[in-house]
């Protein structure tokens, strides 16, 4: 697979761009630290500036996750022996009979090729990271406190490092999607068993990595995430103190994640029927993301009574909660089997 995508380049230049990551969370993981902690802001310009920098390098690096993917694109078609495409159409054409979603007849002239959204196995924390580098840095442009924005670095230089040492991207690119294509490519099976093996890829290859919906209905969901984060600090600051703007930042943010979870639980229900059929439903991740979508809307509503002191702190505890569900509704997708599941 090296000899067909260059994947030693890949990783050689994502090596030194996550250290320069590291390194530099890690100054404003500090930073943030000592915000905390003093009473007056500590060199809240250099940070506003390692900030804009750390967006940069994940910025970077998501472009070089683009060409990785499409080199993929370009250079792993799956392409068939000219006397195996008549027989395979023939047997998509029965299979396709009476069922809902069927596969696409097989095209010698353009074998099918992989459309992988920027998303998937370990790039998926990529972004979900990026997604909260870039909340921070608008978060960072709204007046509020030092301690607030020290919050903001500390959480994002957790999360780096949490990247680093745990689902660097780089380090081992895409290595369930590589481990189900590498016998296709070694070409040394026999004609059926080839057939055999298309058979194993090409559904997968339909209805997940080139689904439309896959490159709707993961980022609207890791963008919520991010936005769940910042909620979840500003109600850990509103348990400390009454800051109307801390507050009002929260909720803000609460809002705009609300409305991308929505979005992406909707979108991902027609996904759902295509991909699983009706058995969908009782999913675990399905069932908490029911449960945080349901949180979420409660934490939105007693927004509305947030003047009175008692309602105040109830808010606040029900952002955080919120965010304790979403860390829950990940965590599933390992603790329990199911579609969803990592395992």
């Amino acid at each position: 697979m090296t000899a067909i995508i260059d994947l030693q380049l890949f990783q050689a230049a994502g090596r030194p761009l996550m250290l320069a990551l590291l390194g530099l969370s890690v100054l404003l993981g500090l930073s943030g630290m000592a915000n905390l902690w003093r009473r007056e802001p500590w060199r809240e310009k250099e940070s506003r500036v390692g900030l804009l920098l750390v967006n940069v390098l994940f910025g970077l690096g998501f472009l070089l996750i683009g060409w990785l993917h499409w080199r993929i694109n370009r250079e792993l078609p799956l392409a068939l022996p000219d006397q195996l495409a008549g027989w395979l159409n023939s047997q998509l054409a029965a299979s396709n009979q009476g069922a809902a979603y069927g596969l696409p007849l097989y095209d010698p002239a353009q074998p099918p090729r992989y459309i992988i959204p920027l998303w998937i196995e370990n790039e998926k924390y990529y972004f979900w990271f990026m997604s909260f580098a870039l909340v921070s840095l608008l978060a960072w442009r709204r007046p509020t406190s030092h301690r607030f924005r020290g919050g903001l670095l500390v959480l994002l230089a957790v999360q780096v490092a949490l990247l680093f040492s745990l689902a660097d991207p780089f380090a081992e690119p895409l290595p369930r999607f590589f481990a189900e294509i590498t016998p296709w490519f070694s070409g040394d099976a026999q004609p059926m068993a080839r057939m055999g093996l298309f058979m194993q890829l090409y559904p997968k290859m339909i209805f997940y990595y080139n689904a439309h919906y896959m490159w709707l209905h993961p980022p609207l969901l890791f963008i919520s995430y991010a936005c769940i984060t910042l909620t979840f600090l500003a109600s850990l600051f509103m348990l400390v103190g009454r800051s109307q703007e801390i507050e009002r930042l929260g909720y803000d943010s609460a809002k705009f994640g609300y409305l991308l979870l929505t979005l992406g639980m909707l979108l991902g229900y027609p996904w759902a029927l295509q991909a699983w059929g009706p058995n969908w439903w009782w999913d675990p991740k399905i069932c908490s993301s029911i449960m945080m979508w349901a949180i979420y809307s409660t934490y939105l509503h007693t927004r509305l009574y947030a003047n009175k002191v008692s309602m105040w702190y109830f808010s606040s505890f029900l952002g955080i909660l919120c965010f304790a569900a979403m860390v829950f509704t990940f965590l599933a997708s390992f603790l329990f089997p199911g579609e969803h599941t990592f395992q």
